[in-house]
C-alpha cells in the first residue's frame, strides 16, 4: 500500500522525501545547537536525540558515533549561510562596485554570531579533529568565491582587466576582506563598523591596483612635464633640501613581479639603512627619505634586515620598520610592503629556523611593527636544512591563506634548494614563490650562472640587491668600470644601476641613509649607456667560470 504527502509517493510507514529533508534539517541544527552550548565533551548522542525529537536508534542509524557526526554537522553549518544566503544580483557594472558589494557579504558571513560561535569551536577543538578546524575557513569560500571568479573573467573578456590566474586571485580576495575579521571575532574582538567599511575599501583599492593589472590605477610610466617639479617649485624649497624629484629620475618604470599580477617600481628602497646613517638619528629626515622616494613613483619598500625576527641586520631593534610604519601610514594603498623571515640568530630551544613556529612569530612581529595587516611580498631569507622544505612551504601557504602575506618569495638560496622548494609548492598545492632576491651588479654577476636560468624557466622575478663589490674581477675590471662612468659624467653607483636596468631585473634594492645618497640613485634612471660601451662593459664585467 502507498500513501501520498505533498505529491509524493512513499512506501506505508516511511516519510515522503520531503518529510526526511525536514527530518535531517532539525537533527543537524539540533546537534549543532548541543555542541555548541556543552562542548564536544559535554555531549551526548541521547541529548542531542532528544533535542532533535528523535529516537536513539534513529540517531545511531544515521551517524554511527559521536565524532562522525560531529564532523558532518559543524561541515554542515559551516556552509549553510554560504548557500541561503547569496549576493544579490545584478551586480554594480563598475568592477571596484561589484567587488565592493561582494567583500560586504563576505565581511557580514565572517563576523556572523553563528558562524563566529562555530569558529570558536574549531579553535578549541583544533588539536583533537583537524579536519573541523580546517573546514571552519576552507569549505566556506565555495558560492562567493565562484562568484567572484565569475566577475572577473566578465571583465576580463570585455578588457576591464588582465588576470594571471583568476581562480587564485578569487581566493586572494576572499582572504583580504575575511579572514582577518573572522579571525579577530573568533578571539572576541569586533572593530567598528567605520574601521571595518575603511579597511573593505582598501582591501578592493589593493586588489585592483595589486592582484589585478589595470592601467587606468596604475603609476603613469610617462608623467606629463605638468607633473614634474616646476622650476618655480623648486625655487621656493628651503635651501640644503635639493629638489622634490630630481629630473634625471623620470620616468619611473614599473615591471610584473614574476608570473604574478603584482606590479613593483624598478628601484626599490631599503628602508633598514635609513637607522643607521645621517637619516637614522632624524625620524624626520629618515620619513623624509621615504616619502621623496614614493613621490619619484617608487612603490618597492622592503624592510629586510629591518627588525626581522632572528635577524642579525643593521637595525635588530626594528626601528627602521617601525619608521617605515608610520611613513606610509597614510599612502598605505599606492605601497607594496616587502619583509623577510630567515634562521634567528640565538641559540634557544625555540628557534626554530625556518619552522612553522619562527615564521609565524616573524611575520606577526614585522606586522605590528608595520602597523599594517599585512604584507605585499614576504620572502624566505636564508636556508633552514633542519626543517623540512614541506614544513616551510605550508607556513608561508597558511599565512597566504590567512590574509596576511598576498605573495611570497625567497632570498639567497642555492639554486638547487630554489628549484626543489617549487616542486613541494606544485606537488602540494600551497602558494609558489614569484620571486628571488639576491645580490647582483656591474662586477657581481654569479647569479648569471644558474640563478638567472631558473628564474626565467621558473617565472620567478628578480629582486638585486646592488651590489658595487667586485667579485672575482681583477683592478683592470673595476678601473675600466671607473673610466665608463667618467666617460658618462656619473658616478660608478649610477653607472652600475643603469645597467641592471638592462638586465632581466625587476627591481633593483636601493640601501640609502640619507636624501642625497637616494637623490644620486634615482638620477641613474635617467642614464642611457650606448650601444659601444654596452658591449666594452660586457666583456669586462663577464663573469669568469
Amino acid at each position: 500500500m502507498e500513501s501520498r504527502a505533498g505529491g509524493e509517493r512513499s512506501r506505508a510507514g516511511r516519510p515522503t522525501a520531503t518529510e526526511a529533508a525536514r527530518l535531517t534539517e532539525r537533527l543537524r541544527r539540533a546537534a549543532v545547537d548541543t555542541f555548541l552550548e556543552s562542548g564536544y565533551d559535554g555531549t551526548t548522542m541521547e541529548a542531542v536525540a532528544q533535542a532533535a525529537g528523535i529516537t536513539k536508534s534513529t540517531l545511531y542509524a544515521r551517524y554511527p558515533d559521536k565524532r562522525t557526526l560531529f564532523i558532518a554537522v559543524s561541515s554542515w553549518a559551516l556552509t549553510r549561510q554560504e548557500r541561503d544566503e547569496r549576493v544579490l544580483e545584478p551586480l554594480p557594472d563598475d568592477l571596484a562596485e561589484s567587488l565592493t558589494v561582494i567583500a560586504r557579504a563576505i565581511l557580514a558571513r565572517s563576523v556572523d554570531p553563528d558562524i563566529v560561535r562555530l569558529s570558536r569551536m574549531a579553535i578549541a577543538e583544533s588539536a583533537r579533529f583537524p579536519e573541523f578546524a580546517a573546514s571552519s575557513q576552507a569549505v566556506t569560500w565555495s558560492p562567493r568565491v565562484q562568484l567572484i571568479i565569475d566577475l572577473l573573467r566578465r571583465h576580463e573578456s570585455a578588457g576591464t582587466v588582465v588576470v594571471g590566474d583568476v581562480d587564485l586571485a578569487a581566493e586572494q580576495f576572499f582572504a583580504m576582506v575575511g579572514a582577518m575579521p573572522a579571525w579577530l571575532a573568533a578571539y572576541g574582538i569586533y572593530r567598528t563598523p567605520e574601521v571595518e567599511e575603511e579597511h573593505l575599501h582598501h582591501a578592493v583599492s589593493l586588489f585592483l591596483n595589486g592582484v589585478l593589472a589595470r592601467p587606468e590605477t596604475m603609476p603613469d610610466p610617462h608623467p606629463t612635464e605638468a607633473a614634474r617639479p616646476t622650476e618655480a617649485a623648486e625655487a621656493a624649497r628651503p635651501a640644503g633640501e635639493g629638489p622634490a624629484v630630481p629630473r634625471a629620475s623620470w620616468p619611473m618604470e614599473y615591471r610584473r613581479l614574476g608570473r604574478s599580477g603584482l606590479n613593483v617600481s624598478r628601484l626599490a628602497l631599503g628602508v633598514a639603512a635609513l637607522g643607521a646613517g645621517p637619516a637614522g638619528h632624524d625620524e624626520r629626515a629618515a620619513i623624509g627619505v621615504i616619502h621623496r622616494f614614493l613621490d619619484a613613483g617608487g612603490s618597492l619598500l622592503d624592510t629586510t634586515a629591518a627588525g626581522d625576527i632572528g635577524r642579525g641586520g643593521t637595525d635588530p631593534d626594528g626601528a627602521a620598520a617601525e619608521l617605515c610604519g608610520r611613513a606610509v601610514r597614510d599612502r598605505r594603498s599606492s605601497v607594496v610592503l616587502a619583509s623577510s623571515v630567515g634562521r634567528p640568530s640565538g641559540q634557544g630551544p625555540h628557534d626554530g629556523g625556518n619552522s612553522r613556529r619562527h615564521i609565524r612569530a616573524a611575520c606577526e612581529a614585522t606586522l605590528r611593527r608595520l602597523r599594517t595587516d599585512y604584507l605585499d611580498l614576504l620572502q624566505l631569507d636564508a636556508d633552514d636544512p633542519t626543517t623540512p622544505l614541506e614544513e616551510t612551504i605550508d607556513a608561508l601557504d597558511d599565512l597566504v591563506r590567512a590574509g596576511k602575506v598576498l605573495y611570497v618569495g625567497v632570498a639567497n638560496l642555492h639554486v638547487y634548494r630554489v628549484m626543489k622548494a617549487l616542486s613541494v609548492s606544485d606537488r602540494l598545492g600551497r602558494a609558489r614563490f614569484i620571486s628571488f632576491r639576491g645580490p647582483y651588479g656591474l662586477l657581481s654577476r654569479e647569479l648569471e650562472h644558474e640563478h638567472l636560468p631558473l628564474l626565467a624557466e621558473e617565472g620567478l622575478g628578480l629582486i638585486s640587491t646592488s651590489s658595487l663589490r667586485s667579485h672575482g674581477h681583477g683592478h683592470a675590471a673595476v678601473a675600466a668600470t671607473e673610466a665608463t662612468a667618467a666617460e658618462l659624467g656619473c658616478t660608478t653607483t649610477q653607472l652600475s644601476l643603469a645597467w641592471q636596468l638592462t638586465r632581466p631585473v625587476t627591481s633593483i634594492t636601493l640601501d640609502v641613509a640619507s636624501a642625497a645618497q637616494l637623490d644620486e640613485h634615482l638620477a641613474a634612471l635617467g642614464i642611457e649607456i650606448p650601444t659601444e660601451i654596452a658591449a666594452a662593459l660586457e666583456q669586462v664585467s663577464r663573469p669568469q667560470g
